[in-house]
């Protein structure tokens, strides 16, 4: 996964306003001559402290769950789908994924939520740091595991981030919550 400068740039020409903007939106137009790792992380750093102090969380996470809304590949959603084509139910889908490692392979279900973890940062624009990152950052991989539930699944589906590794975690959580599951 990488960053979607493009998908964040709309999102923020869409959502915030003032000087705010423009500074995300230089940011934005910077990172795509930035070279190496470290400082598009640092660049995606900056950003994100724009966007912790002006913005409330309900707009930060909209744009941050969209670039990950976008970032999951067609090949990925596809391969989900035929993997729940073959499964039986819920829990065996969830295996499915598992084995070929959709989601990070560790999808656990309890009632109505499942449970995913990653052990290393999936995100390759930050992975590379050492730095702290905005919790808000790790929104992304919320819009990321939204799309693919919500597809599979054909209903709305809440995302929580549990644990960040950019956040100075040893792993990545989220909770997918499932209402109205029967």
């Amino acid at each position: 996964m990488a960053f979607q400068v493009a998908t964040f740039e709309e999102n923020v020409g869409r959502l915030v306003v003032g000087t705010a903007k423009d500074q995300l939106l230089d940011g934005c137009r910077d990172y795509g001559t930035l070279t190496t790792p470290h400082q598009r992380a640092r660049s995606i750093q900056g950003m994100m402290v724009v966007l912790d102090r002006e913005l409330d969380a309900e707009a930060r996470w909209s744009i941050m769950e969209a670039c990950g809304r976008i970032c999951i590949s067609a090949g990925t959603v596809a391969e989900a789908r035929q993997l729940q084509r073959e499964a039986n139910d819920l829990d065996d889908l969830l295996c499915r994924l598992n084995e070929a490692h959709i989601g990070g392979g560790q999808l656990r279900r309890k009632g109505d939520v499942i449970r995913a973890a990653y052990e290393s940062c999936y995100c390759g624009s930050v992975s590379h740091t050492r730095e702290p990152i905005s919790a808000t950052y790790c929104r992304c991989s919320c819009g990321w595991f939204r799309e693919l539930f919500e597809t599979l699944l054909e209903r709305p589906v809440e995302v929580e981030l549990l644990s960040s590794i950019v956040q100075g975690h040893d792993r990545c959580g989220f909770a997918i919550r499932i209402p109205g599951r029967e």
